[in-house]
C-alpha cells in the first residue's frame, strides 16, 4: 500500500502546479517561471528512502481545493492503516477547517475523523464526533454504524439496541439477530444480580430472532433456576429445530433435567433417536454413553461404545472408552490414555463461520470478526488427529 503513496504523492503534488500554471498562465504578472523547490525537494527524498519527510513536503504542497479534496482523504487513510493516527488526524482537522469545503466532503471528513479516533483509542470523542453528525439532517449511514460498533466495545447494551434499529432503519439491513444477542447480553447481567426482568428480555430477544438459540438456553436456565425442569426440557429440546449443531451446549442440562424428573430412560431413547438423524454428532453419542453408564453400568456402557466407534471413530469417543476400560495393563493404556488426554486438551471445540476463530469455549460474538452467532461447537474427529499431532512437535 505504500508504494502507491509513493507514486500519489508527487503526481498530486506536480497536478496541483499544473492547475495553477493554467490559471496564471494568461495573466503574465502572476506566472512563475519554474515548479516549486520544494517539489524537487520532495523527490529527492523518495530517491534517497527518506519516505517521511517526502510525504511531509508533499502534504505541504498539496493546496485543498476541490479537485485535490479526495487526495487529501486518500492520504489520510493510508497514514492511518499504517497507524500514523496523528498524522491523519492532522490531515482530517485541515481538511474540515476549510470554510469553502463542499457540505459532502466536509461530512466524509468528519465520519473519517471519527475513524481516527476510534483506531487511536479515544472512544469517548469519536462518539460525541458521531452523535453530533447523526443530529444533523440526512446523517450519514456510517455515523449509526459506528456508533454500534462504539456501544459494542464499551458494552452498553441498551444504546447498542437503539443504534442497531436505527441502523437497520437507515441502511434496511437485517439487524434482529444481532439485536437478539444484545437483548441476551442484557438478560445475562440480570440473571446474576436478579431475575426481575430475564424473561420479558429474551421474550424480546426471539422477537428479534426467532431461532435465537442463546437466548433458548438461558430461557431454559431460567426455568431450571424455578426447578420447573418439566418446561426447561421441552425448551431445550427445541434447539434442534433452530440449529442442531447448538444441541452440544444443551445435552448437560438436559441430562440434569431428566435426572431431575427421574426420567433417564426418555432421554436415553431421544438420544438413539438423535443419532439415528445426525450420526456424525460425537457429543450425543458420549451422553448416550454416559446415560447407559448410570443405567446399566460401566460394562454396558464399553459394549455400546466400542462397535460405535469402529462406525464412527472420534478422538473423544477413544478417550472415554479408554476411561471406562479396566486399566491392567501398566503400559499400554496409561499412556494411550495420556495421547488422547493431550489431543482432547488441545483440540478446539468451537468454529467460527465467518472468519475461522479456533477456541475452546463458547464465544457469542466472535474474538477474531467480531460478528455474533458465528461460532459454532465442533466435534473432535481422528481426522483432527495428524494436525494436532504435528502442532504439539
Amino acid at each position: 500500500m505504500i508504494q502507491w503513496l509513493f507514486f500519489l504523492l508527487p503526481i498530486a503534488a506536480l497536478s496541483g502546479w499544473l492547475l495553477a500554471k493554467k490559471h496564471y498562465k494568461y495573466n503574465p504578472r502572476l506566472q512563475t517561471s519554474n515548479v516549486s523547490p520544494d517539489y524537487f525537494q520532495g523527490l529527492n527524498y523518495l530517491l534517497n528512502e527518506q519516505p517521511d519527510k517526502a510525504i511531509e513536503v508533499f502534504v505541504r504542497l498539496l493546496e485543498v481545493n476541490s479537485e485535490t479534496v479526495e487526495t487529501h482523504l486518500a492520504l489520510a487513510n493510508l497514514f492511518r492503516r499504517r497507524g500514523e493516527i496523528d498524522r491523519a488526524i492532522r490531515i482530517h482537522q485541515n481538511l474540515i477547517a476549510r470554510p469553502n469545503l463542499p457540505a459532502a466532503k466536509r461530512t466524509q471528513a468528519l465520519v473519517e475523523l471519527g475513524l481516527d479516533y476510534m483506531n487511536a483509542g479515544v472512544l469517548d470523542r469519536a462518539e460525541q464526533l458521531f452523535l453530533d453528525l447523526i443530529s444533523k439532517p440526512s446523517p450519514p449511514t456510517e455515523a449509526f454504524k459506528q456508533l454500534l460498533r462504539i456501544y459494542q466495545q464499551e458494552k452498553t447494551w441498551q444504546k447498542a439496541i437503539e443504534m442497531a434499529e436505527k441502523v437497520q432503519s437507515q441502511s434496511r439491513d437485517n439487524m434482529g439477530s444481532l439485536i437478539a444477542q444484545f437483548y441476551c447480553e442484557l438478560a445475562e447481567q440480570q440473571l446474576k444480580s436478579s431475575n426481575n426482568n430475564v424473561a420479558s428480555l429474551l421474550k424480546l430477544a426471539h422477537s428479534h430472532d426467532h431461532d435465537c438459540v442463546r437466548a433458548t438456553l438461558l430461557e431454559a436456565k431460567l426455568y431450571m433456576q424455578a426447578s420447573n425442569f418439566r418446561k426447561a426440557s421441552k425448551t431445550l429440546l427445541a434447539i434442534e429445530q433452530q440449529d442442531h449443531r447448538y444441541l452440544q451446549e444443551a445435552l448437560p442440562l438436559l441430562l440434569d433435567c431428566y435426572q431431575q424428573m427421574n426420567n433417564l430412560n426418555v432421554f436415553e431413547q431421544w438420544l438413539h433417536d438423535l443419532l439415528v438423524e445426525y450420526p456424525n454428532m460425537t457429543s450425543a453419542r458420549l451422553m448416550l454413553t454416559h446415560v447407559i453408564q448410570l443405567q446399566q453400568g460401566s460394562q454396558a456402557a464399553q459394549d455400546y461404545l466400542y462397535p460405535q466407534l469402529r462406525e464412527h471413530p472420534s478422538v473423544e469417543g477413544l478417550h472415554r472408552l479408554i476411561s471406562l476400560g479396566e486399566q491392567s495393563n501398566p503400559m499400554l493404556v496409561p499412556l494411550i490414555k495420556g495421547i488422547t488426554d493431550t489431543l482432547v486438551r488441545r483440540g478446539n471445540r468451537y468454529t467460527c463461520q465467518s472468519c475461522g476463530f479456533a477456541g475452546k469455549s463458547m464465544h457469542w460474538q466472535c474474538p477474531g470478526c467480531k460478528q455474533w452467532g458465528s461460532v459454532k461447537p465442533t466435534e473432535i474427529h481422528l481426522s483432527f488427529l495428524e494436525s494436532l499431532l504435528d502442532s504439539s512437535k
